[in-house]
């Protein structure tokens, strides 16, 4: 049966049946199969279902980096028909609240490392908390480690009595599958709308299993191949890139994941050594260049193991390209950097270069059954070269924002859904990106959106306007910087201000103080002119 045709749960199901012994998931030095994991996909199901009442329809926040517990909660979810609302689990606390609040969460699986940090907060959590650890999926002897030396913070959050633990949940009763229709919301991902402002986004099965069932197109590999190798997974599961292309889509196409929680480069040099079948990994452009830059990456044998890499989230810079494809030649790696386009509406790539087709600082060509328009600012089409707003058609389209049905009709032109990203398409029909038209910042490919940050630096006594623009940054590529108009000129509380409310990414890296701000003739702040101050400032 076409992946199009079945749910998340279904999808995993067919691989399990083709490949129940081969290796799904690998978590530092342990493994687990396809099979195992299927039975601990439809124990936590059962968990959901007997001990917690998680109803079809019914939505869950999980806020987990990766770990095992994240693709089974996944899994386990969409199988009783409920809903996975994926949260960055280094929110905060005021935050995740929010994120529980707005969709109306049933409970929530919560990463007790972030728990622990604002442990007085949370035991004021309204709602259901259970809380998965790090190590409970260890082999037996990293897992007693990992547990001694955590056993301070095990000990005061069990000392509050507000909380259970994942691993310790059981039972004996069965889950019974309720499938989510095709074309119902089964995932809610957050991310920057096409206007720069952060919204909810509500995808299907179906946006899933689209992309998965083009796999074998973007690797430039036959199915078969697949079977007995694995990708590293070091992408968040909150960011459609990560959750779809680095865990659901090689999972149903039945090559395992490797599960990095936390990226350096001395983790994925290390898992290639061990696991010598590495054929692929995807990033954003930051985890690229830091790898170009260790030269235990560089000089490693196990990149002639290497079919694919892929780079999104931001714009790939191309010598950071060149400089990896030739890192690989030197290794006789067949393996090269490509860029992809995609964004969270699209749940992933719709465009990507592949080895069969691909043209230098194109951001790729078309997946079969996508279509691209090229609209000017009356929403006409574009003839090729004509810059003017990317818009994308596909099955992988989101359903909608989440309670927003006004944003929802004003991002879709008939069936094309418009981005919010400006480009071109050229004679053969690859796109080629120029930039964006909505007010988002990508640091180290995380969408950062100035007007939250904006939001909670004009909370503050004294202030009386703010402007959040972008500035270049050595090690994250981008980061934000404030310019606030305020009577107290202390720095540090607008970044502690940031720092309690918003992800760390978002923190402003440089605050400048300043007496008035340009405005538009609608008396708001005009953000292209301080955008334009501050280029002008770095001779940009």
């Amino acid at each position: 049966m076409n992946l199009e045709e079945l749910t998340l749960y279904q999808a995993y199901v067919s691989a399990c049946q083709k490949v129940p012994n081969e290796t799904a998931i690998y978590y530092f030095d342990a493994e687990i199969s396809f099979s195992k994991l299927l039975d601990r996909i439809d124990e936590t199901a059962s968990i959901l279902q007997n001990l917690y009442r998680i109803e079809k329809g019914d939505v869950v926040l999980v806020s987990l980096p990766n770990i095992p517990e994240t693709i089974i909660l996944f899994y386990a979810l969409n199988k009783i028909g409920a809903i996975s609302n994926m949260v960055h689990p280094y929110s905060p606390f005021e935050a995740m609240q929010r994120y529980y609040d707005e969709a109306h969460c049933k409970m929530a699986f919560l990463f007790e490392n972030r728990v622990y940090k604002e442990l007085k907060s949370y035991l004021d959590f309204n709602g259901t908390v259970v809380l998965c650890s790090a190590g409970s999926s260890l082999p037996l002897r990293k897992r007693e480690s990992y547990y001694f030396l955590n056993r301070k913070m095990i000990k005061e959050i069990k000392k509050t009595r507000k909380f259970q633990f994942f691993h310790n949940l059981s039972t004996k009763l069965i889950s019974v599958e309720k499938p989510i229709g095709l074309e119902e919301t089964s995932v809610i991902l957050h991310s920057a709308s096409t206007t720069g402002i952060a919204k909810s986004i509500c995808l299907s099965s179906k946006s899933f299993n689209f992309t998965a069932d083009r796999v074998s197109e973007i690797m430039c590999m036959d199915p078969s191949e697949f079977i007995g190798k694995s990708l590293i997974s070091v992408l968040p599961s909150f960011h459609g890139f990560g959750l779809c292309m680095t865990m659901h889509a090689p999972l149903t196409n039945c090559f395992g994941v490797a599960l990095i929680p936390k990226f350096s480069t001395k983790s994925i040099v290390k898992t290639m050594a061990k696991l010598k079948n590495v054929i692929c990994i995807c990033g954003v452009p930051t985890i690229f260049k830091a790898l170009l830059n260790d030269v235990s990456f560089t000089s490693s044998k196990h990149l002639k193991t290497l079919r694919n890499c892929y780079s999104g989230g931001d714009s790939l810079n191309m010598i950071i390209k060149e400089n990896f494809d030739t890192a690989c030649i030197r290794k006789n790696s067949r393996c090269r950097l490509y860029e992809g386009y995609g964004l969270t509406e699209l749940l992933s790539v719709c465009a990507v270069n592949t080895h069969r087709r691909h043209k230098f600082a194109s951001i790729g060509y078309p997946l079969r059954g996508v279509e691209i328009k090229i609209l000017d600012e009356d929403r006409k089409e574009l003839p090729p070269y004509q810059v003017g707003e990317i818009a994308i058609k596909c099955e992988s389209n989101m359903l909608h924002y989440f309670n927003d049905p006004e944003a929802t009709k004003a991002t879709y032109v008939g069936d094309f859904l418009t981005t919010g990203d400006l480009g071109y398409l050229d004679e053969d029909g690859f796109l080629y990106f120029k930039s964006r038209k909505k007010n988002v910042i990508k640091v180290s490919g995380v969408a950062v959106f100035p007007s939250e940050i904006e939001k909670v630096i004009s909370s503050l006594k004294g202030v009386t306007n703010c402007c959040v623009v972008q500035i270049p940054d050595e090690k994250t590529v981008n980061a934000a910087k404030a310019y606030v108009v305020s009577k107290n000129k202390d720095p540090e509380r607008i970044q502690l201000a940031c720092k309690k409310k918003l992800i760390s990414w978002a923190i402003p890296k440089e605050v400048e103080f300043v007496s008035s701000l340009p405005m538009t003739k609608y008396n708001k702040v005009d953000h292209k002119k301080v955008q334009e101050m501050e280029n002008k400032k770095r001779n940009i």
